[in-house]
């Protein structure tokens, strides 16, 4: 002891400074790391929610607003979700979002996010991470995670994907033997695990810069065989991409769960889980699933290819009078294309049996209501359906809110606007909700005939609005960038004839 205090009274006084300098300042660092880097939720004006691009969570889309300047759409099921939650709580939403699930992990160890929201399974909370508090690489190896989970909200299952060309997988010891390709994430090592244990070795190759479309297109473009994707985000995927197909799953169905740190207390989880509980109960979880999943089974194989293919054939010819249309009226173009193609297969030239003609299928009578002049001139054409789609969306009540205004506006189109109307007073009478699509097209099949015995179309109007939601789904995947109308403001109302109420709220007015 005594050989200690000598040294350090003939140490230099400089030295002594700089060492205590050094101590002070590790012991700052271990704090700040320790410590949560954000404000309690109690204290804070903002819920901070971890998330990650992934088309079944969150997705971002640069864009414009009605004024021209640039703005950032967000959208998402984990998305919406999250922002319900958030105004439960009487708090704005900030989402930090990272590039894979190990990321989503650090977040939420060091106190970085209050949740993470990613369409995220109970593997990732059981899964160990490789990082310790202070972000650093553990050389000790793998630790127990730290993080909790919701009450589920959904479920889902991972699946293996290949090319339509090759051999199907239809066993799980077919993949002995094989690389599987994936996005970064530890819970992999789970199901990973399970296939060590009964003898079935396969070789994982993370993609850390790949998201999961990423490498459905790389199984679409043949740069790889197998991909391993939540099932939910194949079925999104085979719209987008020719020649992918899924015939093994991963394992049973996964729990989804917003996670959270184990640090953060009690209070926010409860909350989550009444919030989860809320909207099981008053249908906003089933709301939600139909608005991005609705629609995705749609669409049978021979539809998807050839749309793609048209997109390359025949779209280019129509593309510059479809944006010139979104600049006259406001509508995203790739909607109003959307309904063009499933109108007419983008044919300027159709012509059905009842007499409607055009990109835009339009009778004449209509036509003339809407000044159009020529049918066959393609902007015409394009225009007339627009201020039809608007005069659609005017007849439908205040209380109808977007996208389901959207929607049923368009099913208008096909089976006119005095049948939506009495499918939405059948909704209403089965206990319903009239003012959602979801509940909507349950009724309009079951919409029977007119009183002069004519048979309503209720069931061709849903298939008409489900096919254009994907098809327009595929063409904002597509063309990424627009301006304008989105489906969630109003656009303008145009002047239109009125037509004879016979004849307006009875059928269609094509």
């Amino acid at each position: 002891m005594r050989e200690i205090l000598r040294r350090i009274n003939a140490a230099p006084r400089w030295m002594l400074w700089l060492k205590a300098t050094f101590l002070v300042g590790g012991l700052l660092v271990g704090v700040y790391y320790l410590m949560p880097h954000i404000q309690p939720l109690a204290l804070s004006r903002e819920l901070v929610v971890g998330t990650r691009q992934t088309p079944t969570s969150f997705m971002q889309e640069k864009t414009t607003d009605e004024n021209g300047k640039a703005i950032l759409l967000e959208t998402g099921f984990d998305h919406d979700l999250v922002m319900a939650f958030a105004q439960s709580l009487g708090k704005k939403v900030r989402f930090v979002v990272v590039d894979n699930e190990q990321a989503l992990h650090q977040l939420l160890e060091r106190g970085d996010v209050h949740m993470a929201a990613a369409w995220l399974s109970k593997r990732f909370i059981e899964a160990p991470t490789s990082r310790n508090l202070t972000g650093a690489d553990d050389e000790q190896g793998t630790q127990s995670s730290l993080l909790r989970a919701s009450k589920p909200y959904a479920s889902g299952r991972l699946t293996v994907v290949q090319s339509s060309d090759s051999l199907p997988l239809v066993e799980i010891a077919q993949l002995h033997g094989k690389t599987l390709h994936a996005v970064r994430a530890n819970s992999h090592e789970l199901w990973l695990n399970q296939l060590h244990s009964k003898k079935i070795q396969v070789q994982l190759q993370s993609h850390e810069d790949w998201n999961e479309l990423d490498l459905l297109k790389a199984v679409a473009e043949h740069r790889i065989d197998y991909a391993v994707v939540p099932r939910a985000t194949f079925r999104i995927g085979q719209n987008y991409f020719q020649g992918i197909e899924s015939s093994l799953a991963l394992g049973e169905d996964d729990e989804l769960i917003w996670a959270f740190p184990k640090h953060g207390g009690d209070l926010l989880v409860q909350e989550a889980n009444r919030f989860l509980a809320d909207a099981e109960k008053n249908g906003t979880l089933r709301q939600l699933h139909d608005r991005y999943f609705g629609a995705i089974d749609r669409l049978q194989e021979a539809d998807r290819s050839g749309f793609l293919t048209r997109m390359k054939t025949k779209l280019p010819q129509y593309l510059p009078q479809f944006k010139r249309a979104q600049t006259s009226t406001g509508y995203d173009w790739r909607l109003l294309a959307a309904l063009a193609y499933q109108e007419s297969k983008w044919e300027n030239a159709a012509t059905s049996p009842t007499g409607v003609r055009g990109l835009m299928m339009l009778t004449g009578d209509t036509a003339d209501r809407l000044g159009v002049k020529n049918r066959l001139d393609p902007y015409e054409s394009i225009m007339g359906g627009a201020r039809y789609l608007d005069y659609l969306r005017d007849e439908l009540p205040a209380s109808v809110p977007e996208p389901d205004r959207t929607w049923m506006a368009i099913a208008s189109y096909n089976v006119g606007p005095g049948q939506i109307a009495t499918a939405r007073n059948l909704a209403k009478s089965m206990g319903l909700n009239p003012n959602s699509w979801v509940d909507v097209k349950k009724a309009l099949p079951q919409l029977g005939q007119t009183k002069s015995g004519v048979k309503i179309r209720g069931g061709e109007a849903v298939i008409t609005a489900e096919n254009v939601r994907m098809y327009y789904a595929i063409l904002s995947r597509s063309y990424p960038t627009t301006s304008g109308f989105t489906l969630t403001t109003p656009t303008r109302t145009y002047g239109i004839s009125a037509p004879s109420p016979d004849t307006a709220r009875t059928s269609g007015l094509r």
